[in-house]
């Protein structure tokens, strides 16, 4: 992911945006972006807040991210591998 992607992912957090999220096995995740932090194999990841937890998603997973939400920042993003 290049570093103008991530800072898309940085923009969620910091306003808490409901988003989805499509990863490489084609998981999609739904919720409130919360935070990034490292997982214990040293991997940046952002926090969902999903309806029965909160999931951490290895940024390296995400192909794409679509705001749930109407926002001045972003619609649907596809990032790059």
């Amino acid at each position: 992911m290049k570093c103008a992607e991530q800072d898309y992912i940085e923009i969620a957090c910091l306003y808490k945006l409901r988003v989805e999220l499509l990863t490489k096995n084609d998981s999609r995740i739904e919720g409130v972006a919360r935070d990034t932090k490292y997982n214990a194999h040293k991997q940046e990841c952002i926090v969902i807040e999903t309806i029965e937890r909160l999931e951490s998603v290895p940024l390296d997973t995400i192909i794409a991210m679509r705001a749930l939400e109407t926002n001045p920042h972003f619609t649907l993003l596809t990032f790059s591998s």
